[in-house]
């Protein structure tokens, strides 16, 4: 079986030790030696893989010419990228194959997934999306178009916010009107924050879409505050384009995490925020993540977020524009990670995918994603995607 931390027979040392190095530096952390696995307290030592499977380089190959594992490293070492594109084969073969037979994607290759690894072999088959024209797709390009339409709205005629951060003098991760990326090859983020105020308590009403290789994937989250600790208020991260890379949360589990000194918050006395909230000013805040937010079934965010951008893990659209129900093997607490419920396998759900797509495809550039907050106001510059937003949210709110 391979599974995170199994390494090919033939790598030396000195190779793995260059990995860890590699892994730490692009993730922020310093001192790991190990591999952080699915559970609170899972971390992998390496081990040698068993003689006689599917060889870890070998698989690597196999994944990166099926499109799991694009520009992916053939070091033989299954990293955080091998294992992520495992999960990101096994999802396809059992959403988009519809073979539930491979069971829960949890990125290790046994012998029902090493079978269907052997039978792509064999047809030469690949994902559907290899060979895309990234700059022209479909899917995608719809989405990079309104992104540009909503930055040259913004340009010609900037609001009181948009003046606010042009002004910012500062270093910060949040990127003024005019300079935003809007490069169709990098990976892009987009969130879409719901104009309508809720009272009491924040709910997964908001959608996410993640922009990635020509692809298309669509998400149900929360972008607002479900609480907080600080007498100043809850803080709101300012609608607009922000440099994040991946990272770890809270040391646990891969993130998206600001780039660099922090995003820019606006702090409001309650969880609607308004206009009037601009009169404090801006703050630059280094912890407003993007992160897993449970399997999202009961709705409430509650205390999953102090301002993070949060995702629910009950389901998502896929790259074909169709909904995919994760509640099988979404865990609901970070306790059942990596546990059997009824013989399924915990994991995140929706977000494994998210981080998977953002951690397998994103081998060869710079690990940073450009997240893109709008409002439901931008959506007037789009009535196409206006309503694939909320097709997303009600069908995606729809899953029990």
């Amino acid at each position: 079986m391979i599974t995170l931390g199994t390494v090919d027979s033939g790598v030396p040392e000195s190779a793995i030790g260059d990995y860890v190095k590699r892994a730490n530096r692009l993730t922020g952390v310093s001192d790991w030696n190990r591999l952080r696995g699915d559970g609170a307290d899972d971390w992998r030592d390496f081990r040698t893989a068993d003689p006689g499977d599917i060889g870890v380089a070998e698989l690597q190959g196999f994944l990166r010419d099926a499109g799991f594992l694009p520009d992916g490293r053939i070091d033989g070492i299954c990293g955080y990228r091998t294992a992520a594109a495992i999960r990101l084969f096994q999802e396809y073969v059992r959403s988009v194959e519809g073979d539930a037979g491979i069971g829960m994607p949890d990125g290790q290759l046994g012998p029902k997934s090493a079978g269907h690894v052997r039978r792509w072999r064999a047809a030469r088959k690949r994902a559907d999306w290899v060979g895309l024209d990234t700059a022209a797709s479909p899917a995608c390009a719809p989405w990079m178009a309104f992104l540009q339409r909503v930055r040259d709205q913004r340009r010609a005629h900037p609001d009181r916010l948009s003046d606010m951060v042009q002004a910012w003098a500062a270093p910060s991760d949040t990127v003024r009107p005019a300079a935003w990326d809007l490069d169709p090859r990098r990976i892009h983020f987009v969130g879409i924050r719901r104009n309508a105020p809720q009272s009491g308590q924040q709910v997964y009403d908001d959608v996410f879409i993640l922009l990635v290789r020509g692809l298309a994937f669509r998400f149900l989250g929360s972008t607002d505050p479900g609480h907080t600790t600080n007498p100043k208020g809850f803080p709101f991260l300012v609608p607009g384009q922000h440099e994040y890379r991946f990272g770890w949360h809270k040391q646990t589990y891969h993130a998206l995490k600001p780039a660099g000194g922090g995003v820019l918050v606006v702090r409001s006395r309650d969880v609607a925020f308004t206009e009037e909230d601009l009169a404090s000013g801006l703050e630059r805040n280094n912890t407003i993540n993007v992160h897993w937010g449970g399997e999202g079934l009961a709705g409430v965010v509650g205390k999953w977020s102090e301002g993070c951008q949060v995702i629910a893990g009950k389901g998502y659209f896929n790259h074909l524009g169709r909904a995919v129900d994760c509640t099988r093997f979404a865990a609901t607490t970070s306790a059942q990670l990596g546990t059997r419920i009824d013989g399924v396998y915990q994991t995140r759900g929706a977000y494994t995918l998210l981080a998977d797509l953002g951690a397998a495809f994103s081998a060869g550039t710079d690990n940073t994603v450009r997240y893109t907050l709008l409002t439901g106001d931008d959506l007037a510059l789009a009535p196409d995607i206006a309503r694939e937003v909320d097709e997303t949210r009600r069908a995606l709110q729809a899953i029990r």
